[in-house]
């Protein structure tokens, strides 16, 4: 979208509101929260296709090792990478940076900053791709049950191709409405 102005400048004018007039309050140490979270979620993500390719390729990455070596000489070099190497040499769930005894409590301390500040923006229409992605990523991780139910339930709605139940055993059809 970055390179279609002219589609934003034409949508800026036609789609109206844009937000609302609620307002959520947000104090800067809910941007700060915000932007800690959102770069431990984004690290998280970032290193689990790292982890998909190394397993589909073999390539066997030390995610350690990476994580130092970005520190040590590359543009980003935050001191978080030092606890994403000792994360990765200490045991986390499910073989997943955001599950490590580190970074739950960092998370679990400023995920409420980070949702005051994405529910502020949207209600005011405005765009925070980056920390709303992170959000809904971290979401959809701590959900024991995926969204693959919701696209069960629209693919019956458009094609009657059934869907399963967890309180009742066989295929089943939704009442839709498509009225």
């Amino acid at each position: 979208m970055s390179a279609q102005k002219s589609t934003r400048v034409c949508a800026a004018r036609l789609l109206v509101p844009a937000g609302t007039d609620t307002m959520i309050p947000v104090t800067e140490h809910d941007l700060q929260s915000a932007l800690i979270v959102g770069r431990v979620l984004a690290y998280a993500q970032g290193f689990g296709i790292l982890a998909a390719g190394s397993t589909e390729f073999n390539w066997s990455l030390d995610f350690a090792r990476i994580a130092e070596i970005w520190h040590a000489g590359c543009i980003i070099r935050l001191a978080m990478l030092d606890d994403i190497a000792t994360a990765f040499r200490s045991a986390h769930p499910a073989g997943h940076l955001a599950l490590s005894a580190h970074f739950i409590p960092v998370l679990t301390a400023h995920i409420a900053g980070l949702r005051r500040v994405v529910s502020a923006a949207a209600l005011k229409g405005l765009l925070m791709p980056a920390l709303a992605a992170a959000l809904s990523w971290f979401d959809m991780i701590r959900q024991e049950r995926g969204a693959s139910d919701l696209i069960q339930a629209q693919r019956d709605y458009f094609g009657a191709h059934s869907f399963e139940r967890v309180d009742a055993e066989g295929s089943h059809h939704g009442p839709w409405y498509a009225g």
